[in-house]
């Protein structure tokens, strides 16, 4: 195995000093002294995964991606809650006004957490009733019970 790579004007050596395994960074442009650095393989490693140049270890990314599938399922729940009370429940016999607002707390909690990683679900993944801006028509359960039938 090399243990050295030269790309463009780049070139990086593994290297043994005082402190264990090292990479030693040299960059030569034009005429000039060259400029070197030494760094731990690990703070390499971190500024790659910093700044998305390599992905972290697989078993985060395995975690990330349980808890993303975990969060779109919950926030799939509620929305189905929400749209069965905003068009089937009983408001004519009831009050849930509270029910409601707190669901729809929850319901716009869940969209954000969301938000940031549904292009990186397939395709249809997660798509459930979208939010009714208009306040829900009031109907009663026989009737509301009717139109499923």
């Amino acid at each position: 195995m090399t243990t050295k790579l030269t790309h463009h004007h780049l070139c990086a050596e593994q290297v043994n000093d005082d402190h264990g395994t090292a990479i030693l960074l040299t960059q030569q442009d034009g005429i000039e002294e060259p400029h070197s650095i030494l760094v731990h393989p690990f703070q390499l490693r971190a500024v790659c995964e910093r700044f998305g140049i390599i992905a972290s270890d697989t078993r985060a990314a395995k975690t990330i991606a349980t808890l993303q599938r975990r969060m779109v399922g919950l926030r799939d729940r509620i929305d189905n809650l929400a749209d069965w009370m905003a068009n089937h429940s009983d408001h004519a016999h009831a009050d849930l006004s509270y029910e409601t607002t707190q669901l729809r707390a929850l319901q716009d909690l869940a969209g954000e957490w969301c938000a940031d990683f549904e292009e990186g679900l397939p395709e249809g993944f997660g798509e459930g009733p979208q939010q009714q801006t208009t306040p829900p028509e009031c109907t009663s359960a026989p009737a509301a019970q009717a139109s499923l039938l």
